[in-house]
């Protein structure tokens, strides 16, 4: 019942899952403390429309304006005073006079805070100027 001494049996074939577990656990871990960081700009709750034409809504494509509850604007996820919006917004247009406008307003805001925002973009000099809406739950994309 002693060990056997020297190469009398063969390799050990045999699996050891142990380390395999370790590392999928903690990068199981990384990957549920980082996601939540990865998600971008200002949260806004978006009002549901069910007519709505799908577009893209990234900084490279068009200027992105967010009015949030308690009526912060940002504009491309830098906040701006709302009394020198209309200043920064046309600013923002003598550098990119060719791209549309997406504004993400909050559904709780009163309908003239986001008409005030429409028209200011549109003094501005944009002209394409486009709310933002989710699709109600339940209806296909």
């Amino acid at each position: 019942m002693g060990m056997a001494a020297g190469g009398s049996h063969g390799v050990n074939s045999d699996i050891n899952v142990t380390p395999f577990v370790d590392i999928c656990l903690v990068l199981l871990i990384i990957f549920m403390v980082v996601t939540p960081m990865l998600q971008e700009g200002v949260p806004i709750n978006l009002p549901e429309a069910s007519n709505t034409q799908k577009t893209e809504d990234d900084e490279e494509n068009a200027i992105v304006v967010r009015m949030n509850a308690p009526r912060s604007v940002y504009i491309q996820k830098k906040q701006v005073p709302r009394e020198q919006y209309l200043a920064e917004m046309t600013e923002v247009h003598d550098r990119m006079p060719e791209k549309p406008v997406l504004i993400k307003a909050d559904k709780l805001l009163a309908y003239g805070d986001v008409r005030k925002l429409m028209i200011d973009t549109n003094e501005a000099g944009f002209e394409t100027i486009s709310l933002v809406t989710e699709k109600p739950p339940g209806q296909e994309e």
